[in-house]
This record gives structure tokens, C-alpha cells and sequence, in this order.
């Protein structure tokens, strides 16, 4: 995604035609399907087409269509999709760090499923011997062996299956920020959200657009969050009425984090809202990755607080009544 930006933003800094432009940088390379969408593109630019209609037509990723789009509404699109660029180029850089902190966490998840599948297996060989000596089996036996029989059982998984597709469209319907309130993960989203919006923001103020314009361009951008675009546009209403940013940042805690307010209300009076918005990014990013580093350092010895609870539990409770089986036979 921010290769395929990159590449039309150098086009559009070029001083050929766009169409022209985008058909030079992709010569030669025209085995990707997306590659192939953009000389499309070029080609309904040739053709004369408005380049909104032309993006349309093009059948580039949705998200893709969105930011052109967006950039094109701006009414400088070479500046603001450059800028759209560099806010992706942020973003992915920050998804990449947040992927290497958190992948060792989600291996220890999956190695605790694969120990918890195996565990299952185990007990169903065990259970064959409990059953031939028919003795009475200790609670946690049982349990371990009601357990089991559950997990075994095809409808289970049918079910968990259809309860996480109904979760998931119920999210989207009723309740679309969700994530954004997760224990600090839900901290870690909502700061990446907030450091692209104040970015859009900031570039929008430097070059004199309105505070509702500005919100209004912005909420094109959140093409995969309804929350962000629907606020976002709910804030450019009340801009639009004369609204003042400081008291927009506390009708959406969402979008802004709160502690802006006060520095807010004083570039208002200074007239320095920019650079109080830089300086906010600045925050939002060290904040984030406290954030991150905070879930990695609780993660970890959650999980394995959990195997280290897990595998000890079940030994004793699988081998309890082998071990009074052994002293029976014994005596």
C-alpha cells in the first residue's frame, strides 16, 4: 500500500501530465495486478475523465481510492497526498515496530494452544484407563476429563466459530470503536488514530483551510474505521458552527486526548494551534510506544504465569488417580 502511494505521489511531483507520469514509473513492471490498475488509471486520465470519476473506474484497493480521493477534494492534491503519503510511511513504520514487539507474546499464545491441544489428546488415553479400573475420580479429574470431552466434541467449535462472526458484526453495527477500549492495546490503536488525524489537521491549518474543512478531509482518510470518520465528521459539523477546537477535543475524547485541552486553549488565544498540534504528536508518539512496551513487559509474564499454572495443574490431575490405582494394586 505505502509502496504503490509513494510511487504516484513521485509522479505527481513530476512536471508530466499525471497520466503520463504514472505510465513511466510503472513501465516495465506490469505483473502486479494493482500495477496493472494504475496504468488503467493513466489510461481513463488520457481519455480525459475528472480524476475522481477516473480513481473510481480504476478499481484500485478501496483504501487506496479513498486517500486519492480525499487528496483530490483537498484542492492541492500533489501537497496533501504527499503528506498522505508520509502519514502512511509513519504508520507503517510504527505497525512494523508494534509487529516486532508483540510477536514474541502471540508465539507464546499459540504455543500454549498447541500445549493445551496436545494436553486434550493426552487425557482421552488416559480416560480409556480410568474408566476400565471404574474407580471414583477426584474433582479435578473429572473436570479435566469433562474438559476434554467438550473440546473433542465438533459442535464446539461450531459454535465458537458462529459466536465470533456474530461478535464481530454486532461490533460493527452497535459499537464500532470497540477496540479502541481494549485494556492498553485499545490505547495503542487509538493513539495511532489520533497521531494520523492531528497530522491531517496540522497539514490542513498551515495552509489556511478552516478548522470544519480540515475535520471534513480528514474523515475521508479513516476509510477502514467508521467510528473515526463518523466522529470526524460530527466534529466538522460543529466546527462548521462555530465550535471551538478545545471544546470539540472534550465532546470526543476518541479523537483527541484530553490532556490537549489546556494547551489547546491557549494557542487558541496565541494563535500557535499548529505548533500546538505538533507538539502533540510529538506526545501521542512517545506515549504510544510506552504503551506498547508496557503491553510487552505485563504480557509476557502473564502467559507464562498461565503454562507455568497450566502444566502443573494438569499433570497432578491426570496422574492423581493413577498414582491411587499403583497403591491399591500395591496393598
Amino acid at each position: 500500500m505505502y509502496e504503490t502511494m509513494l510511487l504516484i505521489s513521485q509522479a505527481v511531483q513530476s512536471n508530466l501530465p499525471l497520466g503520463e507520469a504514472i505510465r513511466l514509473l510503472v513501465n516495465g513492471n506490469e505483473k502486479k495486478r494493482i500495477n496493472r490498475n494504475l496504468l488503467h488509471w493513466a489510461s481513463l486520465l488520457d481519455e480525459g475523465l475528472e480524476p475522481q470519476v477516473a480513481v473510481r473506474k480504476a478499481k484500485l484497493p478501496r483504501r487506496l481510492t479513498v486517500l486519492l480521493e480525499t487528496a483530490f477534494k483537498s484542492g492541492n492534491f500533489p501537497e496533501y497526498f504527499a503528506e498522505l503519503t508520509e502519514i502512511e510511511q509513519n504508520r507503517s513504520k510504527t505497525f512494523q515496530i508494534l509487529i516486532n514487539l508483540l510477536a514474541y507474546p502471540f508465539l507464546l499464545l499459540g504455543i500454549m494452544w498447541i500445549v493445551f491441544c496436545l494436553m486434550i489428546l493426552v487425557v482421552l488415553q488416559f480416560e480409556t484407563i480410568y474408566r476400565d479400573f471404574d474407580i471414583e475420580l477426584p474433582a479435578m479429574t473429572e473436570m479435566l476429563l469433562v474438559v476434554s470431552k467438550v473440546m473433542r466434541q465438533p459442535v464446539t467449535y461450531l459454535i465458537l466459530t458462529v459466536g465470533v462472526i456474530v461478535l464481530i458484526f454486532l461490533q460493527r453495527l452497535l459499537f464500532a470503536s470497540f477496540w479502541f477500549y481494549i485494556p492498553i492495546l485499545g490505547g495503542i490503536f487509538r493513539s495511532l488514530a489520533s497521531q494520523k488525524l492531528l497530522r491531517q489537521l496540522l497539514f490542513s491549518l498551515k495552509r489556511g483551510v478552516p478548522m470544519d474543512r480540515a475535520l471534513e478531509l480528514a474523515a475521508g482518510s479513516f476509510s477502514h474505521n467508521r467510528a473515526y470518520r463518523q466522529y470526524c465528521l460530527h466534529a466538522a459539523a460543529l466546527a462548521k458552527e462555530g465550535t471551538p477546537f478545545s471544546l470539540l477535543i472534550s465532546f470526543f475524547p476518541l479523537l483527541f486526548p484530553g490532556w490537549l485541552i489546556p494547551f489547546v486553549q491557549t494557542a487558541e488565544k496565541n494563535e500557535t494551534l499548529p505548533s500546538t498540534l505538533k507538539q502533540g504528536i510529538i506526545v501521542l508518539e512517545k506515549d504510544q510506544f510506552s504503551s506498547t512496551f508496557l503491553f510487552h513487559t505485563i504480557f509476557i509474564p502473564i502467559i507464562w504465569f498461565i503454562l507455568l499454572f497450566f502444566i502443573p495443574f494438569f499433570v497432578f490431575a491426570l496422574f492423581l488417580p493413577l498414582i491411587r490405582i499403583i497403591t491399591s494394586l500395591s496393598g
